[in-house]
């Protein structure tokens, strides 16, 4: 098995425009993002920064994706996910999930969301 880190960013907040319905953009909604994503330690340097990825940085790619007006989040998972890919190819794989903390449906006293696996 190789060697890997999983980077992770946990409970990053937004308040964002996304929504089917155009009230829900029009006014927006609270979200919650998760992200983790794999690469392989082998290139790895100890107190190197160069050889690791900041999750400053990747936290500067979901913040400009989720300040964007969108009708699905799924869509918002597959532009952040290109996002962090396209910039990063130690990337291997990982995971983003999205909830909408307040959806717009009666009766429903929680959160909805997705979550993209790649």
């Amino acid at each position: 098995m190789m060697d890997r880190f999983v980077i992770k960013l946990h409970d990053l907040r937004f308040f964002s425009r996304i929504g089917v319905v155009e009230q829900e953009r029009r006014v927006g909604n609270e979200f919650i993002v998760n992200v983790e994503v794999e690469v392989s330690a082998s290139t790895f340097v100890e107190e190197d920064l160069t050889t690791s990825i900041s999750y400053a940085d990747i936290y500067e790619e979901v913040k400009e994706v989720m300040s964007g007006e969108w009708l699905l989040l799924e869509t918002v998972a597959v532009k952040i996910r290109r996002k962090i890919c396209d910039r990063w190819d130690a990337i291997t794989s990982g995971s983003i999930s999205i909830e909408k903390l307040a959806p717009p449906i009666v009766g429903i006293d929680g959160s909805c969301g997705v979550e993209y696996k790649f």
